[in-house]
């Protein structure tokens, strides 16, 4: 059957089924409900842990090996098999339906990757997990459901904040899950169980060595490159956050893609956005520096950024955000 992201702890309490399917986009949901289950499991025995990876080749053969290997172990055995796509070729659905058909007591079988489309949930595999086991499909909270998801990480944390403060948090992280729960991770390092403002959120977000992340986007914004390079150098040889960084810039992308959209009034658009001198004259410059086109393609590669951040991609994080930089600097 398929379980509602609000039943999914309560279920862990109860009695597991032989195989699961946890589907989302996004990386920190889809990793926090399988440490959640993989938790869950080793409390009833599956003590041994093996992960199966869909690039190889082999994994379906394996998986069927698995199947009929159940006597040879002496532990329960929880296989993770993690889908690249959610589009199974044919034998991944032979291999699947085979396990599924008689499934091992000893084992535990968990896939999980990005979430399905509507065709797939229809497809004769995705529809024998449901069947026989259970799938959990987890969506990124959007418009009203951000800023309570904030709140929500943040009293799970084992903190308050004012109001101010989760404004303030939704909006630095812009639908950023992984960023914000970053955030979150360090508020509860330097304020344990504390009622969080505004002051202690910047304050924090801010300390990241002797330079800040504010620092860093007023510093690209001005177009100061040599200063630029210095503060990535001590972030990144610091304790600074790569998704941080990327907060601020893209931020500041957003904003001067509006003001280059045209037939925008500045002076009203600053003031709605709550931006003053001298970040103001700074914004214009670099409205000026760059061109839409430019601005447009830095912002997708803000994107790309972030699957990196994310683990999507194998791909260094601190240089591409040293080269993004230097674009927004020209």
């Amino acid at each position: 059957m398929r379980l509602k992201p609000a039943q999914w702890a309560s279920h862990l309490h109860g009695p597991l089924a032989s195989v699961y399917g946890l589907f989302s986009d996004e990386p920190l949901l889809l990793q926090e409900a399988e440490d959640a289950l993989i938790a869950a499991a080793a409390q009833r025995g599956f003590t041994q842990k093996q992960r199966l990876g869909q690039q190889d080749g082999s994994v379906w053969d394996a998986l069927r090996d698995e199947r009929d290997a159940g006597s040879l172990f002496a532990e329960q055995r929880l296989l993770l098999l993690r889908l690249d796509s959610p589009k199974v070729p044919k034998e991944g659905s032979a291999a699947l339906q085979y396990w599924l058909a008689s499934p091992p007591p000893d084992a535990l079988l968990i896939l999980s990757g990005p979430r399905p489309d509507a065709s797939t949930q229809k497809t004769i595999w995705f529809k024998a997990v449901e069947t026989d086991g259970h799938t959990l499909l987890l969506y990124r909270p959007e418009g009203q459901d951000w800023p309570r998801w904030v709140e929500q990480r943040l009293r799970n944390a084992g903190m308050q904040a004012d109001s101010a403060a989760v404004q303030l948090l939704t909006e630095l992280s812009a639908g950023n899950l992984s960023a914000c729960h970053q955030a979150i991770q360090r508020l509860r390092q330097v304020y344990p169980g504390q009622k969080i403002d505004v002051t202690a959120l910047r304050a924090v977000l801010a300390d990241s060595s002797h330079f800040t992340i504010y620092d860093l986007a007023d510093t690209v914004l001005r177009g100061e490159t040599e200063q630029t390079l210095r503060i990535l150098d001590r972030l990144r040889g610091g304790d600074g956050e790569p998704a941080l960084c990327l907060w601020v810039l893209h931020k500041d992308l957003r904003l001067l893609a509006e003001l280059r959209a045209g037939g925008v009034d500045a002076d009203a658009f600053f003031r709605q956005n709550r931006i003053f001198p001298p970040r103001q004259g700074w914004l214009r410059s670099a409205a000026r520096r760059l061109t839409r086109p430019e601005l447009q393609a830095d912002i997708e590669d803000c994107l790309a950024i972030d699957a990196r951040i994310k683990g999507q991609d194998p791909t260094p994080v601190w240089p591409a955000l040293t080269d993004l930089c230097l674009r927004m600097c020209r």
